[in-house]
């Protein structure tokens, strides 16, 4: 089995994020074609920058709801005739304390979270099924899915649970036409969503409490996405991928 995404068509949300553009990155010199998806336009262009344009496409969208979702794998249709895989990252992370979550702000996580995620995964999904040559959908999760997270992220750590729960359904579904579905939880990653309102000495604390005694790379988290978006994990779906270095044990 190799590794190898030659000619490949994978759409990736969140590409303008710290792993989503290192799992960009990481993608194209497996020789996939990239599909790029944010909301950051600005992001994107500088990401494309350094690499080759023919294997990558922009799409500036937020992906926010089934329409957006829809629109964006219609976009690739339309550029590609072909669709491979779906790395699903966008999400919304708000520091809150748990007294302080708006109603509004609450909705908000659950419908990029959640909703967001289950219309991408089942259009992409759907296009799959009619190529009838099976597929890979990769969901973002976190550890946070069985911690609960830290306190002042809870709706997040809310709907990364449901991602988890979701991802397991869909790859029974969906296992039969050849698609595989599957998650990877992330733990202490070095991004600026993780470094959002965490102070020095908090990020001493958590580093102290994983084995390895560091916070990891986007690059390393990149690594398990070319992995699962290749042939080399053919027979695995279901799977919930701990990238923690310990942090979190299952």
């Amino acid at each position: 089995m190799t590794m190898e995404l030659n000619n490949r068509v994978i759409i990736l949300t969140g590409a303008g994020g710290g792993i989503g553009s290192a799992s960009v990155k990481l993608l194209v010199e497996h020789g996939a074609h990239v599909v790029c998806v944010d909301q950051n336009a600005e992001a994107l262009q500088e990401l494309a920058k350094g690499l080759p344009q023919d294997q990558i496409t922009i799409i500036p969208v937020a992906v926010t709801d089934a329409a957006s979702a829809s629109r964006v794998i219609e976009l690739s249709m339309a550029r590609h005739t072909r669709l491979d895989a779906l790395i699903h990252m966008s999400a919304v992370l708000e520091a809150l304390e748990i007294d302080d979550v708006t109603e509004d702000q609450w909705q908000s996580h659950m419908g990029v979270n959640i909703n967001a995620t289950f219309f991408f995964a089942r259009t992409a999904a759907n296009i799959m099924k009619e190529q009838d040559k099976g597929g890979k959908i990769i969901l973002m999760s976190s550890v946070a899915w069985l911690s609960g997270g830290m306190s002042t992220r809870l709706p997040y750590a809310t709907t990364k649970g449901a991602v988890t729960t979701m991802a397991r359904g869909l790859a029974k579904a969906y296992g039969p036409y050849g698609i595989t579905v599957n998650t990877i939880a992330p733990g202490l990653i070095d991004t600026a969503m993780m470094r959002k309102g965490l102070s020095d000495s908090a990020r001493r604390q958590m580093e102290e409490a994983t084995p390895l005694k560091r916070f990891g790379t986007p690059e390393e988290v990149a690594s398990v996405v070319v992995f699962l978006a290749s042939d080399a994990a053919s027979f695995i779906s279901g799977a919930t991928i701990n990238v923690s270095g310990g942090f979190t044990l299952y």
